[in-house]
């Protein structure tokens, strides 16, 4: 009986954490994430452009509020941080390409 009592929490947390994979993440928070990031690397790659990355945010927001329509885009977890590690790697030169970075598709 006692191992029926402590296979229910079990069970019940493996399916949460299952539902939490899967679950998309809000679009304005996967756009932050992927601003801070890119404004993060563009810093690296070309600091005479982007002083610090406050500054770049700042920028990417105004630009965005310009347009006054923000992109909905729709991510889970792992596919954001697997686009941010893919902006985190990606070269220099790639970075502002036509096509988002490695593992950031959902972007296009």
């Amino acid at each position: 009986m006692r191992s029926k009592i402590l296979f229910l929490p079990l069970a019940f947390l493996a399916l949460t954490l299952i539902g939490a994979c899967g679950k998309k993440l809000p679009s304005e928070q996967v756009l932050e994430s992927v601003v801070g990031a890119m404004c993060k690397k563009l810093v690296t790659c070309q600091p005479s452009a982007m002083p610090n990355e406050e500054f770049c945010q700042s920028a990417m927001k105004v630009a965005l509020e310009k347009g006054k329509k923000l992109p909905k885009v729709s991510a889970t977890q792992e596919q954001l941080d697997t686009c941010l590690k893919g902006i985190a790697d990606a070269e220099c030169g790639n970075l502002l390409g036509k096509e988002p970075p490695k593992g950031c598709g959902f972007l296009k």
